[in-house]
């Protein structure tokens, strides 16, 4: 994204609640893809073919959980940061249209928080504490989540509209996969239909996004 061109001088800085609440909105966008993989290896011997079978079962297991947590925390915190996003109208104009989309992310974006919530509470195994995410990704994050700070603070208008759209595509569209994976790596069927439940929420939302910024001009 372009940053918005504008005098800095030629506009007052927001009080400390304002820039907390686009804070709160920048954290939620400044994302990235998350690749998963893992790897297994088959039987040494066809004599020793079912220990390195079952072990090998095990080590996939184990894989899946993993890549399920990870999945699921990453889910989980961009969530709990997507439900705030309708804070920024309180301190920004958008046009009504723009408004009720964005109440209705931050509402979808509870309940989701919420049920993951209850599939952990319910699933020992479910650990939504696993970011897990290497030093060089979280600074980028950050400095990802300045730039998008800055462009939502000093625009206006169909600008301020466009960037606040084009932030929730990412979002919505990091989320939807990562709840996608995390169904997929699910081994209960009804924790399984969750997550996908929510990534087909996620997508109907990006969808509703997409079709939104067609219409919203840049400037």
């Amino acid at each position: 994204m372009d940053v918005c061109e504008l005098s800095p001088h030629m506009r007052s800085i927001p009080h400390r609640p304002a820039l907390e609440s686009i804070r709160l909105v920048a954290g939620a966008i400044a994302c990235s893809v998350l690749l998963f993989g893992c790897s297994t290896t088959g039987p040494g011997s066809p004599s020793a073919a079912a220990v390195p079978a079952a072990a090998g079962s095990t080590e996939a297991g184990n894989d899946r959980i993993q890549v399920r947590n990870n999945a699921s925390s990453l889910l989980a915190q961009l969530l709990d940061e997507e439900k705030n996003v309708s804070k920024i109208l309180i301190v920004k104009r958008g046009s009504r249209e723009l408004s009720g989309l964005i109440k209705a992310i931050s509402t979808a974006a509870a309940d989701g928080g919420e049920r993951i919530k209850v599939l952990a509470q319910h699933d020992p195994t479910l650990d939504l504490r696993r970011q897990d995410l290497p030093a060089g990704e979280k600074a980028t994050r950050d400095a990802e989540g300045k730039t998008e700070e800055y462009e939502l603070l000093f625009s206006s208008g169909a600008e301020f509209e466009f960037t606040l759209l084009l932030t929730q595509a990412q979002a919505l569209d990091y989320g939807s996969h990562l709840a996608k994976v995390a169904s997929d790596n699910s081994t209960d069927p009804g924790e399984a239909g969750a997550f996908l439940t929510i990534s087909q929420t996620l997508n109907q939302l990006l969808a509703q996004v997409k079709a939104m910024m067609q219409t919203t001009p840049r400037k």
